[in-house]
C-alpha cells in the first residue's frame, strides 16, 4: 500500500507529530494516514528494534518513488554535510539556524522516515540510512556532536532532561544550541538506573522545555506523551513537535487507534489555541 502524496506547509501552525518504534507496515502506513509528518524505526538494542527488511517493506509503503538518489529528497550523498545548511547564514542565530532546518526538512511534502541509534558506531548507522533509505537519523545517546557532521542526512539530537537538566548550564546550553552540527534538537526523559534510553514512558517537568520556547527555537519533545495527555504538553512546553512511542501502544505493540488519537489531538491541540 502506497500513502498519497500530502502537501505540508511549514507556516501551518499544526504540531509536528513523530510515531517512533513502529515495526509494522500497518502501524506505519496508520501513522501516515493519520497526519503523522516523521516515522521513526529504532535500530538500537530495544524491545522495538527493527530488522532492516522490515524497514524497507515500510519505507516502500509510506513513501512514494523513494530512492537514495532521488534529486527532490534530502542530500544522502556528501557525507559532511548536507543540503539543509546551504544558505543558512554562519552567522545566524541559534533559533533562526533551527527554524530554517526545520522548515526545510518538513517542507518535503509527505512522511520522513527516521531511524534511532543509539550509542553505534558510525559505519552502522551510514549503511542503515543508505540501505532503507532513511530521511533523518536519530541520535539518542552520548555521542559526540562532532558525530552529527559525518552522517549524510539531517541528525536529531536528543537531550535527556533530569533534575541536573538547566539551560542556565551553559555546557548544557551550548550543546544543545550548537549550530551546523545536528538539525533538530529532541529533549526527553532521562531514566535512572539503565542504558536504554527513551520509549519508557516517563515524563520530565515540561516547564523546562518551555524555557527553550520562550527563547524561540523550535524542538521535539518526548517522554511519556499519550493521546490524554498530550494537549496539556503542548499547553506547557510549547513544543514545535512532540514524539511518541509507549503511549500509542497497548500491551507493548502499537495501537492504530492510540496512533490516531494522539496524531488527531496533537494536530487540534495547537490549532485551537
Amino acid at each position: 500500500m502506497t500513502v498519497p502524496h500530502q502537501q505540508q506547509s511549514f507556516a501551518d501552525s499544526r504540531t509536528v507529530v513523530k510515531i517512533c518504534g513502529v515495526r509494522t507496515v500497518e502501524a506505519a502506513v496508520t501513522a501516515a494516514e493519520a497526519g503523522a509528518d516523521i516515522i521513526g524505526m529504532i535500530f538500537a538494542p530495544s524491545p522495538r528494534l527493527i530488522d532492516t527488511t522490515t524497514a524497507q517493506k515500510i519505507a516502500q509503503a509510506v513513501c512514494r518513488d523513494r530512492c537514495v538518489s532521488d534529486s527532490g529528497g534530502l542530500d544522502r550523498c556528501n557525507t559532511t554535510s548536507h543540503s539543509v545548511f546551504a544558505g543558512i547564514s554562519r552567522e545566524a542565530a541559534p533559533k533562526e539556524f533551527f527554524a530554517s532546518c526545520c522548515k526545510q526538512i518538513l517542507g518535503r511534502g509527505r512522511p520522513l522516515l527516521a531511524g534511532v541509534f543509539q550509542n553505534q558506531p558510525l559505519e552502522h548507522i551510514i549503511d542503515i540510512v543508505r540501505s532503507v533509505p532513511l530521511d533523518l537519523v536519530q541520535l539518542h545517546g552520548m555521542e559526540p556532536l562532532s558525530m552529527a557532521e559525518q552522517i549524510p542526512v539531517p541528525v536529531i539530537k536528543v537531550f535527556h532532561v533530569d533534575k541536573s537538566f538547566s539551560l542556565e548550564n551553559e555546557a548544557i546550553c551550548g550543546d544543545l544550541l550548537r549550530t551546523f552540527c545536528h538539525s533538530m534538537i529532541l529533549l526527553d526523559t532521562k531514566v535512572g538506573g539503565t542504558t536504554q534510553q527513551g520509549g519508557r514512558g516517563v515524563s520530565f517537568d515540561w516547564r523546562i522545555a518551555r524555557r527553550l520556547a520562550d527563547m524561540g527555537v523550535p524542538f521535539l519533545m518526548a517522554g511519556g506523551l499519550t493521546p490524554d495527555n498530550v494537549a496539556e504538553a503542548l499547553a506547557v512546553g510549547r513544543p514545535w513537535g512532540v514524539d511518541v512511542s509507549s503511549g500509542v501502544e497497548t500491551e507493548k505493540i502499537k495501537d492504530t487507534k492510540k496512533i490516531c488519537a494522539f496524531v488527531n489531538q496533537a494536530k487540534c491541540a495547537i490549532s485551537d489555541s
